[in-house]
């Protein structure tokens, strides 16, 4: 603002500055501001209502006491409050504060040695307020704002200033302000720059695009690394007797980015890639999502792990197949791929276009450790599973160590299908775009650099922006006793005991493979929904009792009678006599032949209507 001598303006021109100045050091002249509140107060309250002392004695105790009790509200507010040493230095003050305004309001602000004892309080106090660390961090962060043009134009970015600075646990983030034709990619080549000119260590930096403004870009220098040490496993609770466990229909957390904000990932109908050169950490990223795969009850998981089930057999309770050679993996993938087609063809004949996962009526993950070691065959399987099984809730979710084209297979559309992806450290530059998409490495998504295993980005539905994470370090002990607590019943284990209990003499690479006979879709993967849909569908012109159809299902007169008259509602089941049942093939259905409060079963065993009477879910 420019100042015009002799106009009238120069004295409102110096007072705003001195208002600004005041304002912005507001923290160090803080005790300052003490004094002249209490001096002011003091005097004030002497003057008009001297008789209110013992209101300022009880303001003090509950002072005291919300500090002692340490409510999670107020240290939600303010989190400096969950250090004792804060506590304790509050408490203090609060003391000091109640003892001379009692003193005040009774004998008055400036009577005796009153105005010395305030003095001195206040240097004693002020002392550990201006020398603490976050406060001399935020001293710091103020110098940098101030002398940011001359940092930015050392980077290369001349013009570039910073708008406002936040301080956290590990560093400060701030918002920059470029140059008018500067944009967000012209910072990504300037970073390594910026961090000499910043002073910082290498790979301290991070730079984020401001969506909604070109022209603005977020800044964040780690000071200390969080990432530093392993970050611990962190388990669902152990569900109770009568309450469900967790859904795969609500994201999932595996680990922690850097501002210590969890990593939830959505994997409801989600194709996953895991990325990463050797000991980067993938085993231990797989084995954390296997564990949150584990924890859900509407979701179950197949396995093809070809290093003769290093990886995946610990998981062997919790697996229904574990495939570990490429006769067993083919027979597995196409086990999936005939999956999806009883589920699609089950989702076209009720009109639907989506399958929803619930406890009868699961997702079904298939997992793939080292993707390239897969025979032809089973690639172009595991393509056919990419490209049609989202929508069916049939997913794969793949771990390699380079998905380029020739070890994805001869398709490229295996890779192009994977909804979210992890990169972990990789060897070379380009192995980020081979992971994460093409562009990513231009825009900031550099895995070359993450120094300790278990370091990932994440791409995926909301997950735009390059925000380094950690995944949780899952041992051992860890994943036998989460595979213990979570044993699904026919799983692979099961299998492997009742083929050792047999006494037959095959290996325990073939027991764990799984023959001919055992490679195929369990029935508790499909469910009593498509069960019962098959057997009417199948059904001879004069249809089939409900008998037989409990038999199919496995469940009882009340429930087959109520998914019966629901299909004779919506018109998909008929009864050509009485008690006998079939399936109706009806033209497929479009979006627009079907009335809003359509009712029906659905996939998953719901009848549709009112949300308020539908059945409740519960753990098996």
């Amino acid at each position: 603002m420019p100042v015009h001598y002799g106009s009238g303006s120069e004295p409102f021109y110096l007072i705003g500055h001195v208002g600004r100045l005041l304002w912005r050091y507001r923290a160090e002249l803080a005790p300052l501001y003490w004094l002249a509140g209490c001096l002011l107060a003091g005097s004030w309250l002497h003057k008009v209502h001297p008789n209110w002392w013992p209101l300022i004695v009880l303001a003090g105790i509950a002072g005291i006491v919300v500090l002692a009790v340490r409510p999670a509200k107020v240290l939600a507010r303010f989190p400096l409050l969950e250090r004792w040493r804060v506590r304790v230095w509050g408490a203090g003050f609060i003391a000091f504060v109640t003892q001379w305004l009692t003193a005040a309001t009774i004998h008055g602000a400036t009577a005796g040695p009153m105005e010395s004892f305030a003095i001195i309080g206040t240097g004693v106090f002020a002392v550990p307020w201006l020398w603490r660390e976050d406060r001399r961090r935020l001293t710091r962060v103020r110098i940098i704002r101030d002398h940011f043009p001359d940092t930015a134009d050392a980077a290369g970015l001349t013009g570039a200033r910073m708008v406002s600075a936040v301080m956290d646990k590990w560093g400060w983030t701030a918002r920059i302000k470029l140059r008018r034709g500067q944009t967000y990619s012209d910072v990504v080549k300037a970073l390594p720059e910026l961090e000499s000119a910043l002073g910082a260590r290498i790979g301290g930096t991070r730079a984020e695009p401001v969506t909604d403004d070109a022209s603005q870009f977020t800044l964040r220098l780690v000071e200390t690394d969080p990432h530093a040490q392993p970050i611990v496993w962190e388990p669902r609770a152990v569900p109770v007797v009568g309450k469900s466990r967790a859904s795969i229909t609500q994201p999932v957390t595996v680990g922690v980015f850097e501002d210590g904000a969890p990593i939830t990932v959505p994997l409801l109908r989600k194709h996953v890639l895991i990325g990463g050169a050797t000991d980067s950490g993938k085993s231990g990223l797989l084995n954390v999502i296997l564990a949150r795969i584990a924890e859900c009850g509407d979701a179950i998981a197949w396995g093809i792990d070809l290093k003769k089930g290093m990886e995946l057999a610990p998981w062997s309770s919790v697996l229904q197949i574990l495939a570990t050679d490429n006769d067993s993996a083919e027979r597995l993938l196409q086990a999936g791929v005939d999956e999806l087609e009883k589920r699609a063809e089950f989702l076209m004949g009720r009109g639907r276009r989506e399958w929803y996962p619930k406890f009868d009526a699961p997702q079904l993950f298939i997992i793939i450790d080292e993707y390239a070691e897969l025979s032809k065959k089973a690639q172009r399987l595991a393509d056919s599973i990419s490209r049609r099984g989202r929508a069916v809730a049939v997913v794969l979710l793949i771990a390699t160590q380079r998905p380029t084209q020739k070890a994805m297979g001869e398709s490229s559309a295996l890779r192009s299908q994977m909804n979210i992806r992890f990169c972990l450290r990789v060897n070379e530059r380009p192995d980020v775009d081979l992971i994460l998409g093409v562009g990513k490495l231009s825009a900031g998504w550099d895995a070359t650099k993450f120094d300790g295993p278990g370091k990932f980005f994440v791409s995926g539905p909301g997950m735009d922006t390059p925000r380094r994470g950690r995944a949780y370090l899952i041992t051992d002990a860890d994943v036998t006793e989460t595979a213990t607590t979570y044993a699904r019943p026919g799983s692979a284990a099961d299998q492997l005991a009742d083929t050792a209990g047999t006494g037959r003499p095959e290996s325990r690479s073939q027991r764990l493979s799984g023959g001919p006979e055992t490679i195929g879709a369990p029935a508790t993967v499909s469910g009593p929904e498509m069960a019962l849909w098959a057997t009417l569908r199948d059904a001879p012109p004069e249809g089939v009792t409900a008998g037989v159809l409990q038999d199919a299902t496995g469940k009882g007169r009340a429930w087959v009678y109520k998914r019966l008259k629901a299909g004779q509602a919506d018109t998909t089941i008929a009864s050509p006599s009485y008690g006998r049942w079939r399936a109706v093939r009806p033209r497929q259905a479009t979006p627009a032949d079907r009335p809003a409060d359509s009712t029906g079963p659905t996939p998953e065993g719901d009848t549709g209507g009112d949300p308020a009477n539908r059945p409740q879910d519960h753990s098996p």
